[in-house]
Protein backbone atom coordinates (compact mmCIF):
# COMPACT_ATOMS: atom_id res chain seq x y z
CA UNK A 1 0.00 0.00 0.00
CA UNK A 2 1.35 3.08 -1.27
CA UNK A 3 -0.06 6.96 0.05
CA UNK A 4 0.82 10.16 -1.63
CA UNK A 5 2.24 13.02 0.48
CA UNK A 6 -1.55 13.86 1.08
CA UNK A 7 -2.70 10.53 2.30
CA UNK A 8 -4.22 9.84 -1.14
CA UNK A 9 -4.51 5.90 -1.43
CA UNK A 10 -2.04 5.85 -4.90
CA UNK A 11 -1.60 1.82 -4.69
CA UNK A 12 -3.17 -0.92 -3.06
CA UNK A 13 -1.09 -4.43 -4.20
CA UNK A 14 -3.23 -7.09 -2.81
CA UNK A 15 -1.46 -9.84 -5.20
CA UNK A 16 -0.37 -13.27 -4.50
CA UNK A 17 -1.97 -13.34 -0.73
CA UNK A 18 -4.16 -16.30 -1.56
CA UNK A 19 -7.08 -14.60 -1.19
CA UNK A 20 -11.24 -16.32 -1.86
CA UNK A 21 -14.19 -15.26 -2.04
CA UNK A 22 -15.89 -11.86 -3.76
CA UNK A 23 -14.77 -9.01 -3.50
CA UNK A 24 -16.26 -6.08 -1.71
CA UNK A 25 -18.08 -3.47 -3.80
CA UNK A 26 -16.37 -0.29 -1.44
CA UNK A 27 -13.57 -1.59 -3.35
CA UNK A 28 -14.99 0.60 -6.36
CA UNK A 29 -14.52 3.50 -4.70
CA UNK A 30 -11.21 3.75 -5.46
CA UNK A 31 -11.16 4.56 -8.99
CA UNK A 32 -8.31 6.67 -8.92
CA UNK A 33 -6.03 4.25 -6.97
CA UNK A 34 -3.91 1.59 -8.66
CA UNK A 35 -5.21 -1.80 -7.26
CA UNK A 36 -3.54 -5.30 -7.71
CA UNK A 37 -5.43 -8.20 -7.50
CA UNK A 38 -3.51 -10.57 -9.57
CA UNK A 39 -2.55 -14.02 -8.35
CA UNK A 40 -5.64 -14.79 -6.01
CA UNK A 41 -8.66 -17.26 -6.14
CA UNK A 42 -11.32 -14.51 -6.25
CA UNK A 43 -14.91 -15.12 -7.13
CA UNK A 44 -15.89 -13.66 -10.05
CA UNK A 45 -17.35 -11.63 -11.52
CA UNK A 46 -15.91 -8.55 -9.79
CA UNK A 47 -18.38 -5.39 -8.66
CA UNK A 48 -19.44 -3.52 -11.60
CA UNK A 49 -17.33 -0.34 -10.12
CA UNK A 50 -14.49 -2.41 -9.24
CA UNK A 51 -14.41 -3.60 -13.08
CA UNK A 52 -14.35 0.42 -13.67
CA UNK A 53 -10.91 0.44 -12.23
CA UNK A 54 -8.35 0.87 -14.84
CA UNK A 55 -5.69 -1.69 -13.38
CA UNK A 56 -8.45 -4.12 -12.76
CA UNK A 57 -11.35 -3.39 -15.72
CA UNK A 58 -9.12 -5.93 -18.33
CA UNK A 59 -9.67 -8.63 -16.18
CA UNK A 60 -11.57 -11.43 -17.94
CA UNK A 61 -11.37 -13.44 -15.01
CA UNK A 62 -12.70 -10.74 -12.60
CA UNK A 63 -14.81 -8.71 -14.95
CA UNK A 64 -15.93 -11.05 -18.22
CA UNK A 65 -17.92 -8.84 -21.14
CA UNK A 66 -21.08 -9.65 -19.12
CA UNK A 67 -20.91 -7.02 -17.05
CA UNK A 68 -20.34 -4.17 -19.68
CA UNK A 69 -23.28 -5.62 -22.09
CA UNK A 70 -25.52 -5.95 -19.17
CA UNK A 71 -25.23 -2.69 -18.12
CA UNK A 72 -25.84 -1.13 -21.63
CA UNK A 73 -27.88 -3.57 -22.19
CA UNK A 74 -30.23 -2.07 -19.05
CA UNK A 75 -29.94 1.69 -20.13
CA UNK A 76 -30.62 1.15 -23.62
CA UNK A 77 -33.91 -0.48 -22.80
CA UNK A 78 -34.65 1.49 -19.78
CA UNK A 79 -33.92 -0.34 -16.86
CA UNK A 80 -35.56 2.43 -14.27
CA UNK A 81 -39.07 1.81 -15.54
CA UNK A 82 -38.75 -2.49 -15.98
CA UNK A 83 -41.86 -4.00 -13.82
CA UNK A 84 -38.86 -6.05 -11.97
CA UNK A 85 -35.07 -4.99 -12.27
CA UNK A 86 -34.75 -7.21 -9.04
CA UNK A 87 -31.07 -6.51 -8.60
CA UNK A 88 -29.63 -5.12 -11.44
CA UNK A 89 -26.64 -2.84 -11.11
CA UNK A 90 -26.59 -3.99 -7.68
CA UNK A 91 -22.83 -3.69 -6.75
CA UNK A 92 -23.72 -6.10 -3.92
CA UNK A 93 -25.07 -9.24 -6.72
CA UNK A 94 -23.42 -11.34 -8.56
CA UNK A 95 -25.37 -10.49 -12.19
CA UNK A 96 -26.36 -14.40 -12.49
CA UNK A 97 -28.43 -13.28 -9.28
CA UNK A 98 -30.23 -10.40 -11.13
CA UNK A 99 -33.75 -10.74 -12.62
CA UNK A 100 -33.93 -12.33 -15.51
CA UNK A 101 -30.55 -13.26 -16.35
CA UNK A 102 -29.67 -17.00 -15.81
CA UNK A 103 -26.19 -18.46 -16.01
CA UNK A 104 -24.32 -21.71 -16.79
CA UNK A 105 -24.91 -24.06 -13.54
CA UNK A 106 -21.04 -25.58 -13.68
CA UNK A 107 -19.37 -21.86 -13.50
CA UNK A 108 -21.81 -19.59 -12.24
CA UNK A 109 -20.42 -16.63 -14.97
CA UNK A 110 -21.25 -17.18 -18.37
CA UNK A 111 -25.06 -16.31 -19.71
CA UNK A 112 -26.95 -18.72 -20.98
CA UNK A 113 -30.15 -17.01 -21.18
CA UNK A 114 -31.68 -13.77 -20.70
CA UNK A 115 -35.72 -14.18 -20.21
CA UNK A 116 -37.42 -10.56 -20.10
CA UNK A 117 -40.69 -11.25 -21.10
CA UNK A 118 -43.84 -9.22 -20.30
CA UNK A 119 -41.14 -6.72 -18.38
CA UNK A 120 -41.75 -3.25 -19.61
CA UNK A 121 -38.69 -2.68 -21.72
CA UNK A 122 -38.94 -0.26 -24.54
CA UNK A 123 -36.50 0.83 -26.40
CA UNK A 124 -34.94 0.07 -30.32
CA UNK A 125 -33.40 -3.38 -31.06
CA UNK A 126 -30.69 -1.92 -33.24
CA UNK A 127 -27.07 -2.79 -34.32
CA UNK A 128 -25.60 -1.47 -31.24
CA UNK A 129 -27.37 -3.67 -28.84
CA UNK A 130 -26.79 -6.33 -31.28
CA UNK A 131 -23.07 -5.72 -31.57
CA UNK A 132 -22.57 -6.14 -27.38
CA UNK A 133 -25.21 -8.58 -27.12
CA UNK A 134 -22.21 -10.48 -29.46
CA UNK A 135 -20.00 -10.42 -26.69
CA UNK A 136 -22.19 -13.46 -24.88
CA UNK A 137 -20.85 -16.26 -26.96
CA UNK A 138 -23.29 -19.00 -24.57
CA UNK A 139 -26.28 -17.52 -25.23
CA UNK A 140 -28.79 -20.01 -25.56
CA UNK A 141 -32.23 -18.24 -24.98
CA UNK A 142 -32.94 -14.70 -25.89
CA UNK A 143 -37.19 -13.89 -24.45
CA UNK A 144 -38.10 -10.33 -24.81
CA UNK A 145 -41.74 -11.17 -25.71
CA UNK A 146 -44.65 -8.70 -24.79
CA UNK A 147 -42.22 -5.77 -24.17
CA UNK A 148 -42.40 -2.26 -26.06
CA UNK A 149 -39.34 -3.36 -28.35
CA UNK A 150 -39.43 -1.44 -31.83
CA UNK A 151 -37.75 -1.01 -34.86
CA UNK A 152 -36.07 -3.43 -37.15
CA UNK A 153 -34.76 -7.01 -36.35
CA UNK A 154 -30.97 -6.05 -36.97
CA UNK A 155 -29.49 -8.73 -39.87
CA UNK A 156 -26.54 -8.64 -36.79
CA UNK A 157 -29.01 -11.07 -34.81
CA UNK A 158 -26.98 -13.29 -36.93
CA UNK A 159 -23.77 -12.95 -34.58
CA UNK A 160 -25.94 -14.95 -31.53
CA UNK A 161 -24.85 -17.67 -33.26
CA UNK A 162 -25.46 -20.22 -30.43
CA UNK A 163 -28.99 -19.38 -29.59
CA UNK A 164 -31.05 -21.90 -29.28
CA UNK A 165 -34.83 -20.07 -28.56
CA UNK A 166 -35.74 -16.25 -29.89
CA UNK A 167 -38.83 -15.39 -28.57
CA UNK A 168 -39.72 -11.54 -30.19
CA UNK A 169 -43.21 -11.69 -30.19
CA UNK A 170 -46.15 -9.36 -29.57
CA UNK A 171 -43.92 -6.34 -28.80
CA UNK A 172 -46.47 -3.12 -28.37
CA UNK A 173 -45.94 -0.94 -31.35
CA UNK A 174 -44.66 -3.83 -33.21
CA UNK A 175 -41.37 -4.64 -34.77
CA UNK A 176 -41.33 -3.70 -38.73
CA UNK A 177 -39.34 -4.04 -41.86
CA UNK A 178 -38.20 -7.69 -43.05
CA UNK A 179 -37.06 -10.97 -41.41
CA UNK A 180 -33.37 -10.78 -42.10
CA UNK A 181 -31.85 -13.98 -43.96
CA UNK A 182 -29.63 -13.41 -41.04
CA UNK A 183 -32.10 -15.53 -38.93
CA UNK A 184 -31.13 -18.49 -41.01
CA UNK A 185 -27.08 -18.41 -39.61
CA UNK A 186 -28.90 -19.18 -36.14
CA UNK A 187 -28.51 -22.82 -37.04
CA UNK A 188 -28.99 -24.07 -33.17
CA UNK A 189 -32.49 -22.36 -33.05
CA UNK A 190 -35.39 -25.16 -31.90
CA UNK A 191 -37.85 -22.22 -31.39
CA UNK A 192 -38.68 -18.82 -33.38
CA UNK A 193 -41.72 -17.38 -32.66
CA UNK A 194 -41.96 -13.31 -33.95
CA UNK A 195 -45.52 -13.09 -34.03
CA UNK A 196 -47.73 -10.36 -33.26
CA UNK A 197 -45.89 -7.86 -34.99
CA UNK A 198 -45.48 -5.49 -37.54
CA UNK A 199 -43.10 -7.39 -39.92
CA UNK A 200 -43.52 -7.58 -44.08
CA UNK A 201 -42.43 -8.66 -47.39
CA UNK A 202 -42.12 -12.36 -47.64
CA UNK A 203 -40.74 -15.68 -45.57
CA UNK A 204 -37.38 -16.02 -45.72
CA UNK A 205 -36.93 -19.18 -47.73
CA UNK A 206 -33.84 -19.89 -45.64
CA UNK A 207 -35.29 -20.76 -42.93
CA UNK A 208 -36.22 -23.99 -44.32
CA UNK A 209 -32.18 -24.77 -43.80
CA UNK A 210 -32.88 -24.68 -39.55
CA UNK A 211 -32.76 -28.36 -39.44
CA UNK A 212 -33.72 -27.77 -35.71
CA UNK A 213 -36.48 -25.75 -35.78
CA UNK A 214 -39.55 -27.31 -33.54
CA UNK A 215 -41.51 -23.98 -33.15
CA UNK A 216 -42.08 -21.54 -35.78
CA UNK A 217 -44.95 -18.71 -35.25
CA UNK A 218 -45.08 -15.54 -37.31
CA UNK A 219 -48.44 -15.48 -36.90
CA UNK A 220 -50.22 -12.06 -36.59
CA UNK A 221 -47.76 -9.76 -38.79
CA UNK A 222 -48.13 -8.55 -42.70
CA UNK A 223 -45.71 -10.95 -44.34
CA UNK A 224 -46.78 -11.49 -48.13
CA UNK A 225 -46.50 -13.73 -50.68
CA UNK A 226 -46.79 -17.42 -50.71
CA UNK A 227 -45.34 -19.84 -48.32
CA UNK A 228 -41.62 -20.69 -49.40
CA UNK A 229 -41.22 -24.45 -50.53
CA UNK A 230 -37.95 -24.71 -48.72
CA UNK A 231 -40.06 -24.49 -45.63
CA UNK A 232 -40.71 -28.19 -46.39
CA UNK A 233 -37.78 -29.41 -44.86
CA UNK A 234 -39.06 -28.90 -41.73
CA UNK A 235 -41.36 -31.40 -42.12
CA UNK A 236 -39.25 -33.99 -39.99
CA UNK A 237 -38.38 -31.51 -36.96
CA UNK A 238 -40.91 -29.34 -36.62
CA UNK A 239 -43.78 -29.54 -34.15
CA UNK A 240 -45.90 -25.84 -34.27
CA UNK A 241 -46.36 -24.20 -37.47
CA UNK A 242 -47.93 -21.04 -37.16
CA UNK A 243 -48.12 -18.26 -40.08
CA UNK A 244 -51.98 -17.49 -39.98
CA UNK A 245 -53.50 -13.63 -39.88
CA UNK A 246 -50.75 -12.04 -42.09
CA UNK A 247 -51.55 -11.27 -46.05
Amino acid sequence: MLCDSQGVLEILDLSNNDLVGRIPSELGELQETIVLLGGNSLTPPAPLGVCKIATVKDDQDLCPPEIKMLEEFYHSFKGPEWINSSYWLDESKSYCLWYGVVCDKKYNVSITKLELGNNGLSGELGTRIMEIMSELTQLEGLDLNGNDINGTIPTEIATLSNLVELDLSHQTQGLTGEIPDGVSKLVHLSLLCLAGNKLDQSIPSAIGKLEYLKVLNLSSNVLSQSIPTELRRLQYTIEILDLSNNK
